[in-house]
């Protein structure tokens, strides 16, 4: 019997989205570009910002001599193009000032949006706009509403917001118009007069709903755009709902062949600033990839089929014997066809992972990465051989994720690089690379490599956006506010241009999504700082800290990982009536350990005690019967203090106020005067001062008294007698008499 088998042949399905590539205001820009560049050759043709993100379509205009000025301080002369995008009012008026000729290319869908917002603004309305403030789009709006306009990102955006009675809504053009309808419903019973607007455009609806409804009919989903454009991160991550695989990317080139491994159909969209030309090479790719799969496969069944005819033939003369003898010899055919055919396959296998000797011409393919050597650097890039027939070239904008002004910045002579290869030969028989493409790769491995593994790693802070920053980690990383410092930061802008040690908290690669954490590693740290700080402190002990925060009753000091108070009473040896008297937050300052409780983590501190005790140097310098003047520091019922020195106060009693008999002291002093008093009694170590002030004033004459007064005042002059004794020894009791007010005090 003769079995005839054939090889399955597999073919993927690559199936285009109905509505993808640019859309109406997109190619009508570029149309308007590309006219101008043409019609005016002596002069010189710029864009405000590039003309659409898509990195790929700006570099056809830049070959046709389109400039891209980021700004109009960049332009002195000719003619500068209005994006899709649009711009302010203002940048228009500043752009006639200057003489310059203007093309206003802003798609019509958006300059509605701006005459909406414009429109609602005068007539009252507290007018919002749902939009990415970031965008370009949203800041012409915004300037269009004269900065009037509140810019909300998402519905808990309002939360902050108190609504008027009369609102109007505008949105970005390529929002969704599901969330905008959510905002909508949200607002709409909470203000008495709503006026909305949707200046969403008809396409974007459109393109998303094709987009979502063809990824949940495939195996894999390639969204082709600028990482950049706002419209196809938006379509990235509504193809990602739906579960299927979704890759956002730029070009062909991006694509891994690992990608498509066990995947039949192949969903292909488009953001609104991708060319027709790149869906084609990715198109293309995909064919390719049909080919690549199934040439071999196709060979080997037309030559089977051949010989399998010519053998039926042959089997039909022969006899029973020779047949027996042919089956045996296709058997052993049949083994060492299988043989050929697995030691080709591992053959081609070792060609996908080939590394190039230094005698051997690499066999290589588009979008692989190679090692090769820097051989020239000049104003447009680099040239690098990687051991090609030809050496391959990084034009400026592939060295780098930031932009390059010259290449010496990035690379050296004769440095070795990793590259992508983009294209083995463009129209100019170029081999084109990216270090760029080679970098994103490499920095997505150690991102993830560092969230497996709870690693730290460093990055520069590059600019504060709404709600955190935004930090190089060889890809766009974000850190939430909340996760800048441990407490609540004032300036976000301050870290702009620092170098943060940080924690990924968050990675999802498929929508270029890493978020990360300055706050995990300092609360990490501060931990085991602290740990160490209170094994080591005991009481007694002289310690440096830095003044944290300064409060009514004191202020907390940073010992290294855990704070302790320092009590008001314990800062200096006066009086004092706020902390700020004598410190400031950020000091640093040297404090004395009062008490450590370990268990509670509660540390007291004093600072006065590292301080010379101004009672020695007073009993010193000083001596009863000395005059000395002081301010009056406080009243009560007893008498009045007052301050003699820095942290020294007297008692001046009552009996002491004045020669005339004193109910209150206030008849004699108010708290503020400043006094001549006279020392009568000191005592250092009761830490006791006692003042007069009737010792200073001219004793009166005493009244003559009749008869009949003598005896009633004799029990009068005694008990008067017996207060001068006591307030002559110094008021030898003002700590008894004022203890409860000292220790309230303290």
């Amino acid at each position: 019997m003769l079995v005839l088998c054939w090889k399955e042949v597999k073919v993927l399905e690559v199936i285009t989205a109905e509505e993808a590539g640019f859309c109406f205001g997109v190619e009508r820009a570029i149309d308007m570009v590309l006219k101008a560049a043409g019609e005016n050759e002596d002069l010189n043709v710029y864009t405000l910002g590039p003309l659409i993100h898509n990195p790929q379509v700006v570099k056809k205009l830049e070959e046709k001599n389109v400039k891209v000025a980021s700004s109009l301080a960049e332009i002195d002369s000719g003619i500068v193009i209005i994006r899709s995008h649009g711009v302010a009012p203002e940048i228009i008026e500043k752009a006639r000032e200057k003489n310059l000729k203007i093309i206003d290319a802003t798609c019509p869908y958006v300059k509605n949006a701006q005459k909406y917002a414009s429109q609602l603004v005068d007539e009252g309305y507290q007018t919002f706009i749902y939009g990415d403030e970031d965008h370009p789009e949203v800041q012409g709006i915004y300037g269009a509403s004269e900065k009037k306009a509140i810019i909300i990102r998402e519905k808990q955006d309002l939360n902050s917001v108190e609504l008027k009675a009369r609102v109007g809504f505008v949105a970005q053009t390529t929002k969704s118009p599901e969330s905008f309808r959510d905002i909508i419903n949200l607002v709409i019973t909470e203000v008495k007069e709503l006026k909305v607007f949707n200046t969403i455009c008809n396409t974007t609806d459109v393109r998303q709903s094709s987009a979502r409804k063809l990824a949940e009919d495939v195996d894999i989903m390639f969204v082709i755009g600028g990482h950049n454009s706002a419209n196809t991160t938006r379509l990235a991550e509504i193809c990602a709902a739906t579960n299927t695989p979704t890759y956002h990317i730029e070009t062909a080139a991006e694509i891994k062949k690992e990608w498509l491994s066990g995947k039949n159909k192949v969903g292909i969209t488009a953001g609104a600033s991708t060319p027709d030309w790149l869906i084609r090479e990715v198109v293309q790719l995909m064919n390719e990839e049909n080919k690549d799969v199934n040439v071999e496969s196709n060979e080997n069944v037309e030559e089977k089929e051949e010989q399998v005819v010519e053998e039926v033939e042959e089997t039909v003369e022969v006899t029973e014997e020779t047949t027996e003898e042919k089956e045996a010899d296709q058997t052993e055919e049949a083994e060492e066809s299988v043989e050929t055919e697995a030691e080709e396959e591992v053959e081609t296998q070792e060609e996908a992972e080939f590394k190039y000797s230094d005698n051997d011409i690499a066999d290589l393919r588009k979008g692989q990465k190679v090692t090769g050597t820097v051989v020239e650097i000049n104003d447009n890039g680099v040239y690098v051989d990687v051991n090609y027939k030809t050496d391959g070239f990084i034009p400026l904008r592939h060295l780098s994720h930031r932009p390059v002004e010259d290449a010496h910045d990035i690379v050296s002579m004769d440095e070795e690089i990793e590259v992508v290869i983009l294209t083995l030969e463009d129209d100019e028989g170029n081999m084109i690379l990216s270090k760029k493409q080679a970098d994103y790769e490499k920095a997505w491995e150690k991102i993830e490599e560092a969230y497996e593994n709870d690693e730290i790693i460093e990055a520069e802070v590059t600019k504060e956006v709404k709600g955190g920053l935004v930090v190089d980690v060889g890809v766009r990383g974000f850190i939430p506010a909340s996760h800048v410092a441990i407490g609540y930061v004032d300036e976000l802008s301050d870290y702009v241009g620092e170098t943060l040690r940080l924690k990924v908290i968050e990675v999802e690669r498929d929508n270029n999504n890493v978020v990360l954490s300055a706050k995990k590693v300092l609360e990490k740290e501060r931990a085991a700082k602290k740990e160490e700080t209170l094994a080591n402190l005991e009481e007694g002990q002289t310690v440096e800290g830095t003044v944290t925060k300064l409060v009514d009753f004191g202020a907390f000091i940073d010992l290294g990982g855990i704070e302790g108070l320092l009590h008001i009473s314990e800062m200096s040896w006066g009086r004092i009536e706020s902390p700020s008297e004598v410190l400031s937050e950020g000091e640093e300052v040297e404090v004395k350990v009062l008490g450590v409780n370990k268990e509670e983590e509660r540390i007291s501190l004093g600072l006065k005690q590292l301080l010379p005790d101004p009672w020695e140097e007073f009993a010193e310098k000083h001596y009863e019967g000395e005059v000395v003047e002081g301010k009056i520091t406080k009243l009560v019922d007893f008498g009045a203090f007052m301050e003699v020195e820095k942290g020294i106060e007297g008692l001046i009693h009552i009996s002491q106020l004045s020669h005339k008999h004193v109910k209150t002291a206030d008849e004699v002093v108010n708290v503020g005067d400043v006094r001549e008093a006279k020392i009568i009694n000191i005592d250092a170590e009761q830490e006791r001062v006692g003042l007069s002030l009737k010792e200073l004033e001219e004793k009166p004459e005493p009244k003559k008294e009749s008869s009949s007064s003598k005896s009633s005042s004799s029990s009068s002059k005694s008990q008067s007698k017996k207060e001068e004794d006591s307030s002559s020894s110094g008021g030898a009791t003002i700590r008894e008499i004022v203890g409860d007010i000292f220790d309230q005090g303290e």
